[in-house]
């Protein structure tokens, strides 16, 4: 929701433009008396947690009061019509009860935009300062400092609701809002305080991350043709538009996302900026749907100069969300915006998104992301290791970059682990108390693939009915991905040919011998092979599937 600001005024006087109070110390101590009470009272009626994403997110709202005991008006400002129109119709009665608690029968509510009524701010909470994350969502996830400007940003509360942010400081970060996660980014160029938690934080909840940058992405072999477009896309926008990122989880899709928010702004000031997942973006449009906020949503959408959407394959099978994501690209592109869409997986996957919206799609660029490689995942452990202040040896980074090989959540969860460890102990961290510490999660890491995973990475991969690699079926569209399994059980397992065989359709060990080497001779000549009644390349098809089994 908009930035919002709740200002006190005297009764019968409702002025277009409010100040600092000018007549002394103690109308001011009243009115942030006042302010602060019905805060308090709200909270108690709303819980902290949903007061927190619609009212007191240190990001999104400013607070002034000035006012009498005999009664005045307690006016909600918010920073749109769509916005004010949605808050109103949901929590009115909520705050006109806690304004008449907190104030006397004698107060009313009313509210107003942000376009006409000029504000001039006074916070009754100082800012919070940000706790350091324990993860952090990207394949190179160090911890950066707030890159995402907001002057006019918008942005997607947890509820699905668009929330533009207006008259955000030139250098305060602005990402979606998710519940639980409140407070306010560190300004650029400040690193996260991890001393004193915040008001919010002492509050019981958690402050948020600051948005991942660009400059803290590390980048490699398995990345680089994904970076390379992010910053195509942010300083040429509209050329490489729909630009599609997609990977299995944790290689850094979400990173990217905020990254690429943070240098569109820094590259072209003023500029308007939506970064939301697919799942906000379906949940607003169905709200404004019922509602009679369509217009507003729309514009919200439309006029963005970057649009950028995650879990792109959540609107699989969603008719009616899949339509307006259609027209917003079709609107964007005809505007020559950009936008940066990401997924889970390739867009030969997502059939349920429809044949017109993946044409359009494929029109943009398309760009994956692999596993981290080795240079990766030890530039991401040295650089989130010297953003926490951890001085760690050589052979530590080594050994968790070397074990820790499936994505980067399990590099922050080994680095969360040796600093726990360190602290408890009072000690540095050596390689001794690496391998000690993280012995369990290597061993999960590591853990040994069964033919049953190949079974059902494979099913999973390309939607085959479970069971019918173990059938006695021969049409192609069955053979070709029994054949595929056969060849992945010998390449992740330690089973014996008559094993592989057995499990796979009572098949000789012979036949096994020949799956390998016919899988092996399509890889070699490149060729494309039919899965589950689709045409796939079979790299790209051996990488699907092992996707599937690192994601476990």
């Amino acid at each position: 929701m908009a930035k919002a600001a709740v200002i006190a005024t005297e009764s019968g006087n409702e002025p277009h433009h409010t100040h600092a109070c000018p007549t002394g110390s103690g109308l001011e101590s009243d009115r942030r008396r006042k302010v602060a009470r019905v805060e308090e009272v709200l909270r108690e009626r709303l819980g902290a947690e949903r007061y927190a994403v619609w009212f007191g997110d240190a990001v999104a709202i400013d607070v002034e009061a000035v006012g009498g005991e005999d009664g005045g008006s307690i006016v909600v400002c918010v920073g749109n019509a769509f916005s004010q129109e949605w808050l109103k119709r949901t929590f009115h009665d909520d705050v006109e009860a806690a304004v008449r608690t907190a104030c006397g029968a004698g107060w009313s509510v009313a509210w107003r935009t942000a376009a006409a009524t000029a504000i001039v701010t006074v916070p009754v909470v100082a800012p919070a300062q940000v706790v350091a994350p324990a993860s952090v969502v990207a394949s190179a996830s160090v911890v950066a400092s707030a890159s995402v400007v907001a002057s006019a940003s918008v942005v997607a509360s947890a509820r699905g609701t668009l929330r533009p942010v207006a008259a955000a400081g030139p250098r305060e970060a602005v990402r979606p809002r998710r519940l639980g996660a409140v407070g306010q980014s560190a300004s650029r160029g400040q690193p996260a305080s991890r001393g004193a938690p915040s008001q919010e934080a002492r509050g019981g909840i958690a402050a948020r991350r600051p948005a991942a940058g660009l400059k803290s992405f590390v980048v490699g072999p398995s990345n680089r043709m994904a970076f390379a477009a992010i910053e195509i896309a942010a300083s040429r926008p509209g050329e490489m538009s729909p630009l599609v990122i997609h990977g299995s989880s944790g290689v850094g899709k979400s990173h990217l996302l905020e990254g690429i928010c943070g240098r569109f702004r820094d590259l072209h000031p003023g500029a308007t900026t939506l970064l939301l997942s697919a799942e906000q973006f379906t949940t607003s449009f169905l709200q404004s749907l019922h509602g009679s906020g369509l217009p507003g949503f729309r514009r919200g959408c439309r006029n963005a100069d970057l649009l950028v959407i995650d879990d792109l394959q959540f609107f699989a099978g969603k008719r009616a969300t899949l339509m307006e994501v259609q027209q917003t690209v079709d609107a964007l592109h005809r505007q020559g915006r950009q936008m940066v869409f990401a997924s889970d997986r390739d867009l030969a996957a997502l059939d349920g998104l429809g044949p017109d919206l993946l044409t359009r799609l494929r029109g943009g660029m398309i760009a994956r992301i692999e596993p981290p490689d080795y240079d990766v995942r030890r530039g991401i452990v040295a650089g989130v290791a010297a953003t926490r202040g951890m001085s760690l040896p050589d052979e530590v980074i080594h050994y968790v970059a070397t074990h820790m090989t499936r994505h980067a959540r399990e590099l922050i969860g080994a680095l969360n682990r040796l600093e726990a460890t360190s602290h408890m102990l009072g000690l540095p961290v050596t390689p001794g108390m690496a391998e000690e510490a993280l012995a369990d999660l290597v061993r999960s890491s590591a853990r040994s693939v069964r033919l049953a995973d190949i079974e059902r990475a494979v099913c999973s991969a390309f939607g085959i009915e479970a069971g019918s690699l173990q059938s006695s079926r021969r049409a192609r569209t069955v053979n070709h991905p029994r054949m595929l399994a056969m060849f992945l059980a010998r390449r992740h397992t330690t089973s014996a040919l008559t094993e592989i065989g057995s499990y796979f359709g009572r098949r000789s060990h012979s036949t096994v011998i020949s799956a390998q080497k016919t899988v092996g001779e399509w890889v070699a000549q490149r060729s494309r092979i039919v899965l589950a009644d689709t045409t796939w390349d079979v790299e790209e098809a051996i990488r699907r599937v092992e996707d599937v089994l690192r994601a476990g």
